[in-house]
Parts: structure tokens; C-alpha cells; sequence
């Protein structure tokens, strides 16, 4: 989840309930880990493609770090071993992926933190999860500007003296992240905050929820077992 960079802008699974999506996504992903065949790990990649096609490049920008580390698997390929394997694993991972940028991804944090919350995650880990996904923006933020304002104002420097400004710019900004957190955990432990985020969302479990999470078994269960007799 990128803020006004890599974010979704269009959910088409917006009308569904939060609850919904984390259990289709879990059902899926799971099929998708344990599915030995290529034709299901395709036909999963493209109707994901398919449902993110409105946004292309947002999709094809967060693919390519995910298969930046597949490309290791195909190391041992170059030399002809283990080709079918690197192709089963890359699959694997595409179609994991792109089931979770079509399920989770598009939501809010909110959306999210409240779903989790509704299906009995530990209020102290959503909190967790909440601040960590706040403070990743903060350190973003921070890093960028640091970094903009070095190299606008510092001459032309060689290359040791330019890692060592990068190493300095990381500590700096490591130290004050852990300078901030402290402050804020104490003005909400002061205000009374006992480790769990309030709900800020409500959810009510509609008859479409039950047809798609009972639509994703069945396509799951189904995966399953052809490629347990395929085996």
C-alpha cells in the first residue's frame, strides 16, 4: 500500500464486506501455494490481470520486485536444470500476489484494521500493524526530503564520502523515528490508550459475501484436487 504512488484507485470488490475478502484471499492463496498445475496457476494469473486492468501500470510496477526474486529460480534453469520446477514456483508466486493485490490491497488501512479486528486478530497486533504502516510513510517521507536536500546543497563529493552522507542520513533518520515513537506511545498511554484501536468501521454480512467466499472454496478445493490426482 503506497500512498499516491503505487495505490489502487478503483475497487471493484469495494461493495464487499472486509471480513469476506481476508477469508476468500487466505482460501486462495493457500490453493495457489499447494496447486501443482501450471494451466490453474495461469488461468488464476489472468483473471486477476483481468480484474486489475484498469489500472495496469500500478499492477506491473508492484509485480516487478516479486519477480525480481524469482528470478534466482531461474539460475540453476540457465544451465538446464530444474526448469519446470522455477516455472511452477514463479507461478506460484505471480498468482499469490496478484490474488492479494485484487483482494487486500485496494483497501484502506482503516478497512483493513477494522477487518482484522472483526475476525478476532489480537487488538494489540491490528495496533501494531496500524502505527507500523503509519510510521513507514513517516520514514519515507523523511528519507525523501533528507536525501533531496543533500544532494541539492552538497557539492560533488567521491564516492566513500557519498556513502558515508547516506550512512549518516539512515542513522539520523532511524534515531529520530525512535525518538518520535517514544513521545507517541507516551501521550497515548497518558490519553488512556490500553493497546487496542477502536472500531471505525461496521461491516454486515450480506448474502453476496456468502456466494463469493463459498465461490472461492469450491474453485479452491477444486484446484486441489485435480492437481492431488494429476499427481
Amino acid at each position: 500500500m503506497y500512498l499516491d504512488r503505487l495505490e489502487y484507485k478503483k475497487d471493484i470488490l469495494r461493495p464487499i464486506d472486509g471480513r469476506c475478502r481476508f477469508l476468500a484471499a487466505a482460501v486462495l492463496i493457500a490453493a495457489v501455494v499447494y496447486t501443482t498445475s501450471a494451466e490453474a496457476l495461469a488461468a488464476c494469473i489472468a483473471l486477476c490481470a483481468l480484474a486489475l486492468s484498469r489500472e495496469p501500470r500500478v499492477s506491473g510496477l508492484r509485480l516487478l520486485p516479486v519477480n525480481m526474486m524469482t528470478a534466482a529460480l531461474w539460475l540453476p534453469a540457465a544451465f538446464g536444470f530444474g526448469a519446470d520446477s522455477a516455472l511452477l514456483y514463479t507461478l506460484r508466486i505471480n498468482a499469490a500476489a496478484l490474488v492479494y493485490m485484487v483482494f487486500i490491497v485496494p483497501m484502506s488501512i482503516s478497512a483493513i484494521a477494522s477487518s482484522m479486528t472483526r475476525l478476532k486478530v489480537p487488538g494489540k497486533l491490528v495496533s501494531l500493524f496500524i502505527l507500523s504502516y503509519r510510521y513507514i510513510f513517516l520514514l519515507g517521507e523523511r528519507l525523501s526530503a533528507t536525501l533531496s536536500s543533500m544532494r541539492l546543497r552538497s557539492p560533488e563529493t567521491g564516492t566513500l564520502q557519498l556513502w558515508r552522507s547516506f550512512a549518516a542520513v539512515f542513522a539520523a533518520t532511524t534515531a529520530h523515528a525512535v525518538f518520535r515513537a517514544q513521545k507517541v506511545s507516551m501521550a497515548m498511554v497518558s490519553r488512556g490508550f490500553d493497546g487496542a484501536f477502536p472500531l471505525t468501521l461496521t461491516f454486515k454480512w450480506r448474502t453476496r459475501d456468502t456466494v463469493i467466499l463459498s465461490l472461492c472454496l469450491c474453485v479452491s478445493a477444486l484446484s486441489l484436487y485435480f492437481s492431488i490426482t494429476k499427481a
